[in-house]
Parts: structure tokens; C-alpha cells; sequence
């Protein structure tokens, strides 16, 4: 007998023990098996037919059905033997099912396929048993996941059936297997599902080594392949990870009738597109031409993720974390930080975006559908953006939420993906999350990214922005501090005033107060653990990076305005000038707090705020948090 795919041999494994008869066969049973051809070679079916001719080559029937086309038979001697017994059946009862036909109803089809089954494997008069095996297509469609008390009369009559199937001695002591095949177990009826009298089988995804074989096939079928391929088939198997046969079918074929060249480039793109389509919108593909090298500063954050690439890249990923949690105030990059690590690292990299619905069961569904297509793509990066609002909470009551935070927990958690899916929870307020999503065992490094607070890193940022955006900007302006001039804005006077306002390395005349932050009077009294000196540093460090590249967009727009293409020191002096942050400074300064304590390694905090006493910025942040719930002064709560 020829080698089962690894599902078949499970499925095979069961129903030996002696104990199943029934199965739930779910996961990839859209795509095509791999099977032998009879001749040495392979050839790939789709799922009934793989059923009917190779898992249950040698039964004597072989029934298929499901509401659409109704029931079938694998072969014609099946058909004329079921006809026999509903001519039976119609001569004991009075019916007339032999010339009208099985009805489309399912509880009554079933029915008849039960009076069928129990004539073939327990006839009457001494006759030979046979063998039978039954197939139910769309079974997520005939019992659908959802509240008991919500399922019609007929939908109660088939559960109790299969479930009486299940057990029943007489199909349990006889040559009788019943598949149900469905997408996905949390589109299927829980007592189905649930019941320890029915086994469950997944299909996976194709392996790279299942790929493979299936490319090499296709090549040799198609030579014109060949000449379009400029990769080789084990490069183009690899670069294909969560991909199914027919996925790879349209890409091959895509390529062929047009004649595309058939690149990594290539190969990636289609892959995107294709995972995006299968999830219909819960996922979406991250994509940076940049590593770590283009972000600004935190340089002892960028050590560790470059010598966790390398672990990636040796293959040591039993040393590497399940998780990261990258926080900070907002426009500090921590998007940009997670796609620069991956593209380091070279995986790709998926948003996970809200699959969540309104459905009885569909939450679930859809995230095993996405989760699925994560193991079979991996290594892969996941990013959970705002994750503080997605990830849900076990204690907020709402049940959906519940579920959610209940199943990305255990995924999380599971050490079976450590190093092939790297999960990254980014939020600005990591005090919201669940303790159970960010302990130690989920995500494990805490990372923590805080605004440039000297002249060279803010230099730094700028050369990058001003790259990213694609600006041309004059010699006498590159040395514009944006993020000083910007805060410091609302005391500078406009240029078509005159004034002047500070560029790199100038002092401001006279103290200024701006959105994200003031400069207490009594600071040069601080002592250097007091969180108060949060701050000072804030003072110092002016606006974000995502308020300079505001300001930089708004200089390109004021120079196109204007007829010109390259941006002068006039452009990004006037919009800096004209810039009012629009963030409270006590929300920027919770945040900074919050990060502090959140922090996993001393090593990634700046010197300045590794100095302060963590009790005092516990202190702090639990008094700013009053402030805000009461809509008083922070002064006032300490």
C-alpha cells in the first residue's frame, strides 16, 4: 500500500484502535492530496475523490453526500445496490423513494442512508456483511456552531443521528467508517465537535519537502516553466511556507500564461496577496526595505534584537523568547522597530488585524484559520498593534473577548512555536494589558522606546526621516532641531515676523512650557531618583518622531506650494514654528512612566531614567492616573 499523507495515516491509526468509527476531518480539505498514480509517479486528487479511491480503496460502497447535489456513490454497482434497498424499504413502508429519489432534507437523506448502512453491514438471511464508508461533505453547513436552543427540529434530528451513529454497537463491531468534513472544528456544532465517541483529524497546510514534490511535478508538466523560473524549485518550496497545492497551482499558472519571470520577488508577492485573500482581511503583510540600522538611537534595544536574529539565523531557537513587548510613548517608532527586526532576520511579518464577528463561533473560526496559516508560514513575525485594545481581557465579562484573550493566551504560551512564530504586542500603555498575555513564558522581553534626547540622535532621525519621505532639503537647513524648534514654537515668533528661532545646538532665550512637557521650577533641586526628573528629560527631548515627519510633510507642502522642489530653512523653520503638539503632556509623561516600569532589562533604559527609584515612579504614575479619573491637576494628587 502507498505511504498515507500524514492525516490518512491518523485517520487509519483511529480507526484500528477499534473504538471510532466516526470522524471529523477539517483544516486544508479544499486543496489537493498527493497520492501515487499506480505507475512510480504522483498524482493529486481532490478530497472526495482521494476518500473514494485511495483511503477506502477496497469497501464494497463508498456514499458521499450533502445538501447541494444530494447523495452519490463512487461507483455505479453502489448506486443500482442502494436503489435495491429503497425499493425494499418502499415495498415494507408504502413509500415511493426508489423512483423519486433521496430527499435534499438532510434528516431524512440520513435516514436512508442509515436503513442502507445497517442492511449492508447486518443482512438478513446469512448473507455476506459488506463494507461501507460514508462521507458527509459541508458538515460546518448541516450543523453549523450555535446556541442549542436556536437549532430547528430537523438540525436536532441529524445531531442525535450522528451521535447515535457514533456509538451504536452494531456499526462499531462492523467494517463501517463515517467521515464529516469540515473547514474548520469552530464553524461545527460544539456537541459534534466535543463528543469523546467521534475522532478528529486535521489536514495541514504542505509541508516545504510536500511543496516540493508538488513543484517538481508541476515543472515537469509545464518545461516552459523552466525557462521562466530564476529560482530553484527548493528556494521557490521554501519561499511558499502557508501556501496550499491549489495556491501554488495559481501562482505557477499565473506565471505561465503571462509569462512572468518567476522571482523571489515574484513568489512573495503572490504569496501576499494570496494569505490576504484566504484570511479575507484578518491579516495583513508588513513590509520595511530597512533593518535596524535605519532606526534612530536606543542602540542597546537594537544589541538584543540583532543577537536574537542571530540565534534565528543559526538555528538556536531554543534560546530565543516567545515574545516581545515593545512599549513606550506614542511616535516612537515601535511599528517600525518590529518590521526592521523582521526584515533583519529576513521572515516575513503579519498585523494581525480584527477578526473578531458577531457570530456564534466565527471568532474562533476565523482565528484557527489564521493560525493555521501562521504555523504552516513560519518563521513569521506577528505584530499586535495597540495591542492593550485588541488582545482582550478573561475579566471583562464580554464573551467574545473572553475568547480571544483565552485563545492568543495559549498560543502565546505554546513552546512548540518558539522561534518559528514571534509574537510582538506593541502599546503605549502596557499597564492595560493582562498580566497573563505579558509574563515571563509569553512575551518575555519587555522593550521599552523613549524619545532622542540629545543633538546627535535627533540629528540622526532627521536624515532618516528626510530619506523616507524622499525630501531634497537645502544644506543651510539640515541643521534645523525640528523636534526643539517645534515644542519650543509657541514662544518663537513667525518668520514673516522676522524672529528667529533656534536651530542645532542653540539655546532658547527665555524657559518655555510646550505639549510634552515642562521644565518643573524646582528641578535643579531634583534628586536624580525622583520620577519628577521624567520631566526634565521630557523637556529636553521635545517632539516625537512622528510629529517631526508631520512637520517635515508639511515643509515639502509649503516648498510644492511655492513651485519649488527643494525644502529651505525658511519651510521647515515656519511649520515647526506653526506646530501645536496636540498631545497632553501628563498622558505623554503616564506613558513614559508606565514604560519604565514595564521594562525588562536595565540595560535598555537611558542612564537618566535608570537612576529613578521605581517605588516613586510607581507612586507617580498611580497619582497621575487619579488625576486624570478625578479631571483635576496632577499637582494636586502629589
Amino acid at each position: 500500500m502507498a505511504k498515507l499523507p500524514t492525516w490518512a495515516a491518523e485517520l487509519a491509526e483511529q480507526y484500528f484502535g477499534g473504538t471510532l468509527i466516526e470522524f471529523i476531518v477539517y483544516g486544508n480539505i479544499n486543496d489537493k492530496v498527493e497520492a501515487s498514480d499506480g505507475k512510480g509517479g504522483r498524482s493529486y486528487l481532490s478530497l472526495r475523490k482521494y476518500l473514494g479511491k485511495k483511503l477506502f480503496p477496497d469497501r464494497d460502497a463508498v456514499i458521499f453526500w450533502d445538501p447541494s447535489t444530494g447523495v452519490s456513490f463512487r461507483d455505479e454497482d453502489t448506486h443500482r445496490d442502494f436503489q435495491k434497498v429503497l425499493q425494499g424499504l418502499d415495498s415494507a413502508q408504502g413509500t415511493n423513494y426508489a423512483r423519486t429519489g433521496v430527499p435534499r432534507e438532510t434528516s431524512r437523506a440520513l435516514y436512508l442512508i442509515d436503513k442502507y448502512m445497517r442492511a449492508k453491514v447486518d443482512p438478513r438471511g446469512g448473507g455476506k456483511p459488506k463494507s461501507v464508508a460514508l462521507v458527509v461533505d459541508y458538515a460546518d453547513l448541516i450543523l453549523p456552531a450555535t446556541d442549542p436552543s436556536h437549532m430547528s427540529l430537523a438540525q436536532q434530528s441529524t445531531l442525535v443521528t450522528l451521535l447515535r451513529w457514533a456509538k451504536d454497537p452494531l456499526f462499531l463491531n462492523a467494517n463501517l467508517t463515517i467521515v464529516l468534513v469540515a473547514e474548520n472544528l469552530a464553524q461545527l456544532n460544539k456537541t459534534l465537535v466535543e463528543s469523546p465517541y467521534i475522532g478528529r483529524v486535521e489536514i495541514k497546510l504542505p509541508t516545504q519537502r510536500e511543496r516540493l514534490n508538488y513543484l517538481e511535478d508541476r515543472f515537469a508538466e509545464y518545461p516552459k516553466l523552466d525557462e521562466l523560473c530564476q529560482i530553484d524549485t527548493e528556494q521557490f518550496a521554501k519561499l511558499t511556507g502557508g501556501l496550499s497545492r491549489v495556491n501554488l497551482n495559481h501562482v505557477t499558472s499565473q506565471a505561465r500564461a503571462n509569462e512572468f519571470e518567476i522571482t523571489s520577488a515574484y513568489v512573495s508577492r503572490m504569496k501576499r496577496e494570496l494569505i490576504e485573500k484566504e484570511c479575507f482581511g484578518m491579516l495583513e503583510f508588513l513590509s520595511s526595505p530597512h533593518g535596524l540600522d535605519t532606526v534612530c538611537g536606543h542602540e542597546p534595544q537594537k544589541r538584543w534584537l540583532r543577537n536574537d536574529a542571530r540565534l534565528i539565523r543559526e538555528g538556536r531557537t531554543d534560546a530565543l523568547p516567545m515574545g516581545y513587548l515593545i512599549c513606550g510613548p506614542v511616535g516612537t517608532g515601535k511599528s517600525f522597530m518590529a518590521q526592521c527586526f523582521t526584515h533583519e532576520i529576513g521572515i516575513p511579518c503579519v498585523r494581525l488585524k480584527n477578526f473578531r464577528s458577531q457570530w456564534y463561533g466565527a471568532t474562533e473560526a476565523n482565528w484557527q484559520k489564521i493560525l493555521s496559516v501562521l504555523k504552516a508560514a513560519g518563521p513569521v513575525g506577528v505584530v499586535i498593534d495597540e495591542a492593550d485594545a485588541a488582545v482582550g481581557d478573561r475579566s471583562s465579562g464580554h464573551e467574545v473577548s473572553n475568547r480571544v484573550f483565552s485563545m492568543l493566551a495559549t498560543e502565546m504560551g505554546d513552546t512548540r512555536n518558539r522561534g518559528h512564530i514571534l509574537w510582538f504586542l506593541l502599546t503605549s500603555r502596557p499597564d492595560l494589558l493582562p498580566v497573563d498575555i505579558k509574563r515571563q513564558g509569553r512575551a518575555e522581553i519587555h522593550i521599552p522606546l523613549f524619545y532622542p534626547d540629545s543633538a546627535d540622535e535627533r540629528r540622526k532621525m532627521r536624515e532618516v526621516l528626510i530619506k523616507k519621505c524622499g525630501l531634497v532639503v537645502s544644506d543651510d537647513a539640515l541643521d534645523v532641531d525640528l523636534a526643539l524648534v517645534g515644542a519650543q514654537g509657541e514662544d518663537c515668533e513667525g518668520e514673516e515676523e522676522g524672529g528667529e528661532c533656534p536651530g542645532e545646538g542653540e539655546e532658547h532665550s527665555h524657559e518655555h512650557e510646550h505639549a510634552h512637557g515642562h521644565l518643573p521650577p524646582e528641578a535643579e533641586h531634583l534628586t536624580p531618583d525622583d520620577p519628577r526628573q521624567v520631566l526634565a528629560y521630557m523637556s529636553e527631548a521635545g517632539l516625537s518622531g512622528a510629529e517631526i515627519e508631520s512637520i517635515l510633510i508639511r515643509s515639502k507642502r509649503r516648498a510644492f506650494l511655492e513651485g519649488r522642489d527643494e525644502i529651505g530653512r525658511e519651510d521647515l523653520l515656519g511649520e515647526a514654528q506653526a506646530y501645536i503638539p496636540n498631545l497632553a503632556k501628563t498622558e505623554i509623561e503616564l506613558q513614559i512612566l508606565v514604560a519604565i516600569l514595564e521594562c525588562s532589562d536595565r540595560r535598555f533604559l537611558p542612564e537618566r531614567l535608570a537612576r529613578l527609584d521605581r517605588g516613586k515612579v510607581r507612586s507617580r504614575m498611580l497619582a497621575i492616573l487619579r488625576a486624570m479619573a478625578s479631571n483635576t491637576d496632577i499637582r494636586t494628587h502629589g
